[in-house]
């Protein structure tokens, strides 16, 4: 139950680090690159995955959801050049059930974003450069004046000492300005 707790929060790093989106108006490309520029507030942050591992033959699942709280953290974007940092902080509840067992656990002090560069095409945020040297490839669901929310959904593949498996997580933030 340790190893889970702990891919949870070696997930919520990458997970805000990329981040995708679907945007239901018919902002060109060019204005949402304009309106994503400026700091952006976190109001909410939520986590759900899924954890498949196969132990001696048999799959076994286990599911995890994430509710943030004590947000205090921004992302600013600005252009020419194209860069993104945050600032600030959030704890996050975390429950798992696992073999219909809940258990639930507290963290804190998580960081919202690396710093790095960004690229904005369709709906699709590439940031580059960041700590763990990974791009973050993020979907926009929701890019307003004043509104903006990041879906990120990352499949990771688990190789522990008790089994193998895969794990399955989405993680949604919603910012204003």
């Amino acid at each position: 139950m340790k190893n889970l707790k702990l891919l949870a929060l070696l997930l919520l790093v990458p997970m805000y680090i990329a981040c995708s989106s679907d945007d239901d108006s018919t902002t060109t490309e060019e204005e949402a690159e304009v309106s994503l520029v400026g700091t952006w507030t976190a109001e909410t942050i939520d986590f759900d995955s899924t954890i498949t591992t196969v132990i001696e033959g048999l799959p076994v699942t286990a599911t995890q959801e994430g509710e943030g709280f004590d947000i205090d953290a921004t992302v600013t974007f600005s252009e020419d050049p194209n860069e993104v940092s945050s600032e600030g902080q959030f704890s996050m509840t975390v429950t798992t059930t696992f073999l219909g067992v809940s258990e639930e656990e507290t963290l804190e002090n998580l960081d919202l974003l690396g710093d790095g560069t960004w690229s904005l095409e369709d709906n699709t945020l590439t940031i580059t450069g960041t700590a763990d040297d990974q791009d973050a490839v993020i979907t926009i669901e929701l890019l307003t004046a004043d509104m903006l929310r990041l879906r990120i959904e990352q499949t990771e593949i688990l190789d522990t000492p008790v089994g193998s498996g895969e794990v399955d997580a989405v993680f949604v933030a919603t910012f204003s300005r």
